[in-house]
């Protein structure tokens, strides 16, 4: 791999991360758990458009973390790390349905597994299995919102960033990730 598209990377993926930090932080609702809902969830499934797996990975994570840091929720922090940079996972992992009319599909799942988790920490931090009900409330809401905004304008980011890379699909960073 090339200086100069190590570099590039580093550049998106650390403007990605702060996005992620500020969208994050920019609406936030509090919900009964202690947390709050955002469109973080969003940037994160359009990340995918714009930079590949393992920097998605990093900015999802990270961005999230930063944004739990930031806006003084640090002990939800390290599982954000983990249940972030999750749905990319799950995105990736699904990535074959995100250029079809099924792309809904993997932002759905990515919603859902934030939302499932998130009820885990609830559960650990109340020390009630009844706060993973409270929980669901308000993810249900930020994983279908941040799915459907994703599904509608996902195809609107490829599009954008064919356009300013026409030589390279950073959609799923086929020059990066030696499994593709």
């Amino acid at each position: 791999m090339e200086k100069s598209n190590t570099l590039k990377w580093m550049v998106l993926t650390a403007m990605m991360t702060a996005l992620i930090t500020v969208v994050t932080m920019m609406i936030k609702i509090p919900s009964a758990t202690g947390g709050y809902l955002n469109l973080g969830d969003f940037g994160i499934m359009i990340s995918m458009a714009v930079v590949p797996f393992p920097y998605a990975l990093f900015a999802a994570g990270v961005g999230s973390a930063f944004a739990d840091i930031f806006a003084g929720y640090a002990l939800y922090a390290p599982f954000t790390l983990v249940i972030k940079a999750g749905e990319v996972v799950i995105l990736y992992g699904l990535r074959h349905h995100l250029e079809s009319s099924r792309r809904w599909i993997p932002f759905c799942l990515a919603g859902l597994w934030m939302m499932v988790m998130y009820g885990f920490v609830a559960v650990w931090i109340a020390q009630s299995w009844g706060a993973m009900l409270i929980a669901f409330k308000g993810d249900v809401f930020q994983g279908l919102l941040a799915a459907v905004l994703a599904t509608l304008y996902y195809p609107r980011m490829v599009k954008l960033v064919s356009t300013l890379n026409p030589k390279k699909n950073t959609l799923i960073g086929t020059d990066l990730v030696p499994w593709d």
